[in-house]
């Protein structure tokens, strides 16, 4: 079932947003553009944007349209920004940079082997990193690959920015194509290591997103855990309650 058009221009632009194709303080489209461009009238034009702005998003001033506002409150998942990185070829928007704290071969936890579907201590890629928009630590998060995609993809063992992204990355190396992506959510305390990489005073609530990407054939490509602090949007969901 097809979403209403509201929600349609709704994610348009949210994606727009989330890929920072549209930046802080950049002006939206013109309602007489969305209504033109989506062929639908004022009304349904003016609900999406009242969308985004319930969800912080944009903000509207009259004479001036809508722009979106400081993107600092807005978390970004794997598979958002592996779209980033295929629409603009880096996987970072305007201000974003990350640091690398580790890029090293040990053997797979528990959980990094059940998501990659391979036995538990098997020796895997992991790569540690702190995201910042300016100044200001906006996540902390951990990719793993197994084995035989490090060996093929060997920048995922360096120190360095991959500024397509490692999914985009271990992708163009290996030739296997990301299809699909499931994540799991939770919230709980941040860890004394998670308080110090994000800057937070103790004790914080953070959001932590479990991410595993597949490839055309199934089978997982990427295992990755992120971690953002509290009160950072991540996605809206409209969905059918009944008849």
């Amino acid at each position: 079932m097809a979403l209403p058009k509201y929600d349609q221009i709704a994610a348009d632009l949210r994606g727009k947003i989330v890929r920072g194709e549209l930046a802080s303080g950049q002006t939206l489209p013109s309602e007489r553009e969305l209504t033109d461009r989506w062929n639908v009238s004022r009304a349904t034009v003016v609900k999406a944007l009242d969308v985004l702005r319930q969800e912080g998003l944009v903000e509207t001033r009259q004479g001036t349209g809508s722009t979106v506002k400081d993107r600092m409150l807005l978390a970004r998942t794997a598979g958002e920004r592996y779209a980033t990185s295929l629409a603009t070829g880096n996987i970072y928007t305007a201000g974003e940079y990350a640091e690398i704290l580790a890029a090293e071969l040990m053997p797979a936890p528990e959980d990094v082997a059940t998501g990659l579907g391979i036995e538990a201590g098997a020796i895997v890629a992991r790569r540690h990193r702190v995201t910042f928009e300016g100044e200001r630590p906006t996540a902390t998060s951990y990719s793993w690959f197994a084995a035989e995609v490090a060996e093929a993809a060997p920048r995922l063992l360096q120190r360095e920015r991959v500024r397509e992204g490692t999914t985009r990355y271990v992708e163009m190396q290996t030739g296997r194509r990301p299809r699909t992506g499931r994540d799991w959510w939770t919230s709980r305390l941040a860890t004394g290591e998670e308080l110090e990489l994000l800057r937070l005073d103790g004790p914080a609530a953070v959001a932590e997103v479990r991410h595993i990407a597949y490839d055309t054939e199934g089978h997982a490509l990427a295992y990755e855990v992120g971690v953002t602090p509290s009160g950072r949007w991540s996605r809206t969901e409209e969905y059918s309650m009944g008849d």
